[in-house]
């Protein structure tokens, strides 16, 4: 199943590397993180791109933001914040602006977070154009309320495109298992970074097998709106389970965030393995927050969910400059791929089976059932619930729980259906 070993991989190395960098929605930021990934990690990784102004369902593809410089300085030219020292200072997709402002017309636009005072807030206005600056609590309260302040920010937003990457590690079988993550945060390293980071671990990793693998790394929401808008008749045709991975790498227990109604595949899976680690949780999909919203419903019926350890918005370093390379760790990396690795294993060596007929199976046509009968018995009720149940989120492990049988003797039984040309599996 593997290419090589996983004590062989280094993810904090690519985390230093890839932490400083200033990654939104699309620019400069992204291409140069896929560009990393492609030239230091996986040649296999495929760019691709949307214009801007490109609709997908109820969305717009935005225009392009690209930043040189943004700072605030007093009257006599002590900086406050600069865009260079931690690009968490900057208002996501801020305008153009040069001016003087008094205090009071420039706290209007600075953000800040009292719960973590001494830390720099993330906050972005993507769809609104506006400017803004984020500050520690604790920095905001020493500013003079009689000064002025410089405030630059040398930004511009342009007619380009929405950058993401795919790798493609084709199997036996054209149907999939899609690992998903997102590169378009700044400098955050649980939230962002982890994900990302074993993706390209499982890409170094993984070799083919029976089904299909496909490794996304895309911009969150937008990005995962675009691909679905462009892939949807592949996916609702191929996607056998589905992964988004975010905050993987801090010390927090695994923890699923369930699909709308917890029952898909993936959702299964997903249980099957991380229930063995200790204080395992799962948590509704009214807890939602990243790629699952996308992937996991509006009306897609995608068996789709997310795995983080500490869930977002749940570990008080989130969203904000905290949420820095302290938080992660190798180990917690290495052990979050090594959960992935168990679940694309457990996934490819279990068969799934669908049924080769609509409504119930004529039995007596295959000479499985008794023909005159007042009920049916135990084993021709077994073969009826079973040939029910054979569809898209039931492995043989799952059918064997089901009905409190042995995977051996789940297997006999779907023989016998395959035989009569009842049942097919999934290939």
């Amino acid at each position: 199943m593997l290419k090589k070993n996983i004590k062989s991989i280094a993810m904090m190395k690519w985390a230093k590397s890839l932490f400083p960098i200033n990654r939104s929605i699309t620019g400069d930021g992204v291409r140069q993180t896929i560009n990393f990934v492609k030239k230091n990690i996986n040649k296999n990784f495929k760019k691709k791109k949307i214009k801007s102004g490109t609709k997908v369902f109820d969305w717009k593809i935005p225009e392009e933001w690209k930043v040189t410089s943004a700072y605030i300085k007093d009257v006599n030219g002590n900086k406050i914040c600069d865009f260079r020292d931690n690009n968490l200072h900057l208002l996501g997709y801020s305008k153009k602006i040069n001016k003087i402002l008094t205090y009071k017309k420039l706290i209007k636009n600075i953000f800040y977070s009292k719960e973590n005072p001494n830390s720099i807030p993330y906050y972005t206005s993507y769809y609104k154009k506006k400017w803004g600056f984020c500050l520690s609590y604790n920095k905001f309260k020493k500013l003079n309320k009689k000064s002025k302040y410089k405030v630059v920010i040398d930004s511009s937003h342009f007619k380009g495109q929405l950058d993401y990457t795919e790798m493609v590690i084709k199997g036996k079988s054209s149907k999939e298992i899609l690992i998903v993550s997102y590169i378009c945060h700044p400098s955050m390293a649980n939230n962002e970074l982890s994900g990302p980071l074993v993706i390209m671990a499982l890409s170094k990793l993984l070799k083919p097998m029976k089904y299909t693998i496909r490794l996304l790394l895309i911009p969150e929401t937008i990005g995962a709106i675009a691909y679905i808008k462009f892939n949807l008749s592949r996916l609702k045709k191929n996607l056998i389970a589905g992964f988004n991975l975010t905050c993987v790498g801090d010390k927090g227990p695994f923890t699923l965030i369930s699909s709308k109604e917890g029952k898909t595949y993936s959702d299964k899976i997903a249980k099957r393995i991380l229930s063995k680690t200790p204080n395992f949780k799962v948590v509704s999909f009214l807890k939602r927050g990243s790629n699952e919203r996308q992937f996991g419903c509006q009306k897609l019926d995608l068996p789709f969910v997310t795995i983080c350890r500490s869930r977002f918005g749940d570990y008080k370093q989130y969203h904000s400059s905290d949420d820095n390379l302290k938080i992660i760790s190798e180990k917690k990396l290495r052990e979050t791929t090594k959960k992935m690795l168990l679940i694309i294993k457990e996934i490819q060596k279990n068969k799934i089976f669908f049924k080769s007929v609509n409504c119930e199976p004529f039995f007596s046509k295959y000479k499985l059932v008794r023909t005159t009968r007042k009920n049916a018995n135990s084993d021709e009720n077994y073969l009826f619930n079973l040939a029910a149940y054979v569809e898209k989120n039931y492995d043989e492990v799952e059918l064997a729980k089901l009905f409190k049988k042995s995977k051996k003797q789940i297997s006999k039984k779907i023989k016998i259906l395959q035989k009569n040309k009842i049942i097919q599996e999934l290939k």
